[in-house]
């Protein structure tokens, strides 16, 4: 009877000891379960021990054993050592990107949007089994869970769920559909850039809307040719904004819900009126970007004069640029200290660009900073027909301002608004950008190297939504191992011959001492 209870006491132990380990590495929580089962495992284990200590002390005054007691000692201690750092490590997770371009984290952009998240976001990625795009969807949802508590995510097969896939109106494997505060947004396409603009729609209460201003030969966003604006559209859209087109001729003003206006590449004049009314948006705290070319006559410029920007007759030339002389280049580093490139590490080029300059009798009340600049070995000429060619006797050698910001030096306190409230001054709130070229954001380039970025970079300052300044995830680069015959030789040798060889001595050297003892 003693005997069968000794046996069933050990057994009983084993199963708990594995039910609680399981329990613990598939579930993970409730703890108390846990708990629970490894302490009957100790129990069980206990007793088993005590009605077999004869038996096991026998077996451990032998000589032969005294090694492998030992032995079994020092692995089970290792084994507790293991399994102690897993369960801290577990609960304080770190994380090392060690590829070159950070291709497995999140963008700083995306951080500060999970950090600034105010409700629970629930996500539901639906994939079938085989779906490669499952994936990279649970990669990255991974990333962001690891930022914030707020989002909690679930893998769902509509084939196995479809219930749930008809309740969301999937129609599709590999959807993805964010929830929170009562919004809901469904993807298609699974990335970084997706996903992130997606929780900053839901997660907006209105809509900002920018306005591009047409009737003057400008790039229109509903082209969808070179020339075009339309990706640009298509991304801001994707960004939670409202994309509309401005006819000044027409409407006389500025919408009062325009957040920011935009003039992209103008090809013919402004009538005065239309200038008026950019001037009178601006004078009430209006957000201006300006993308004005070289060589055209747009009658903008004495509009921008009264902010202080001036605008030449000029064309930047870059000899070492290797897209085309008068196609300068800006690199990663070089750009001028500004929100709108802080930490702005992309390259950017610009199609035949003028100057941006600006006039210093305006000091006094407004701030110009400059965002782009050419290279030490541009220059700016005045001689804009015929050959361009140098000459250093007429021109001017870079680094030239071909991009800046304007806006006042100071914005004024809150003022007593006389019924116990503060107000701020609205039209000290302007903001303008020009830059002396309209074709970088066109559908042709923008999404070569920064360029696109940039343009988001500049709407997104201009809107004071500073948390979508470039949303960009790094992608993995693919290199190449080239291995000379020699080298091809000795890792072949090494790893497949001398490696193996090497272990199975030792371990037979090994064996051989222990069966002399």
């Amino acid at each position: 009877m003693r005997r069968t209870l000794s046996i069933v006491s050990g057994v009983l132990g084993a199963i708990c000891a594995f039910a609680g380990l399981f329990h613990f590495l598939i579930w993970g929580t409730p703890v108390w379960v846990v708990t629970v089962l490894e302490s009957a495992a100790v129990i069980f284990l206990s007793f088993f021990l005590f009605t077999h200590f004869e038996l096991v002390k026998d077996f451990s005054t032998r000589r032969s054993t005294k090694f492998g007691v030992n032995s079994f000692l020092m692995a089970g201690i290792f084994i507790a050592i293991v399994v102690i750092l897993n369960f801290i490590l577990a609960r304080h997770e770190v994380r090392f990107d060690l590829s070159g371009t950070g291709a497995f984290s999140i963008s700083p952009q995306t951080v500060s949007v999970l950090q600034n998240l105010k409700n629970e976001v629930k996500v539901i990625g639906f994939f079938g089994e085989q779906s490669n795009a499952k994936r990279l969807a649970k990669d990255i949802l991974e990333n962001y869970r690891y930022e914030t508590d707020k989002i909690q995510y679930e893998m769902v097969d509509p084939d196995k769920k479809p219930t749930l896939a008809k309740q969301y109106g999937i129609t599709e494997y590999d959807t993805v559909v964010i929830e929170s505060g009562g919004q809901k947004a469904t993807l298609r396409t699974i990335s970084e850039e997706e996903i992130t603009g997606a929780l900053i729609r839901i997660s907006r209460e209105s809509k900002k809307t920018f306005y591009f201003v047409e009737g003057h030969g400008e790039h229109s966003v509903d082209d969808p040719e070179r020339n075009g604006f339309s990706i640009l559209k298509e991304s801001l859209e994707k960004q939670g904004f409202s994309v509309k087109k401005l006819l000044l001729l027409s409407e006389k003003k500025v919408p009062d819900d325009a957040a920011v206006v935009i003039i992209g590449g103008p090809q013919r004049p402004y009538t005065e009126e239309e200038g008026a009314a950019l001037d009178a948006y601006l004078s009430r705290g209006g957000r201006l970007f300006a993308l004005v070319d070289p060589l055209v006559k747009t009658d903008l410029e004495p509009v921008l004069a009264k902010w202080g920007v001036l605008l030449a007759n000029d064309i930047i030339l870059d000899p070492a640029s290797s897209l085309g002389g008068v196609v300068p280049i800006v690199n990663p580093g070089t750009y001028p200290p500004h929100q709108i490139t802080d930490r702005f590490n992309l390259g950017t080029f610009y199609p035949v660009t003028r100057s941006v300059n600006f006039d210093p009798a305006r000091e006094g009340t407004l701030l110009f900073e400059p965002i782009l600049k050419s290279g030490q070995g541009t220059w700016l000429t005045t001689q804009v027909e015929g050959d361009l060619a140098i000459d250093p006797s007429r021109d001017k050698l870079g680094p030239i301002t071909f991009g800046g910001v304007v806006r006042y030096k100071e914005e004024p306190p809150p003022m007593e608004t006389g019924d116990g409230g503060k107000a701020i001054d609205a039209s000290k709130k302007m903001r303008l950008v020009v830059i002396g070229d309209a074709d970088f954001a066109t559908n042709s380039a923008v999404r070569s190297a920064g360029n696109g970025d940039l343009f988001q970079n500049v709407v997104s300052w201009l809107a004071e939504e500073e948390d979508l300044i470039s949303i960009r995830s790094q992608e993995a680069k693919t290199s190449t191992l080239l291995l000379s015959s020699a080298q091809h030789r000795f890792n072949f040798y090494s790893s497949v011959i001398i490696l193996p060889l090497a272990i199975l001595t030792v371990g037979l050297t090994v064996w051989r001492r222990r069966r002399r003892l």
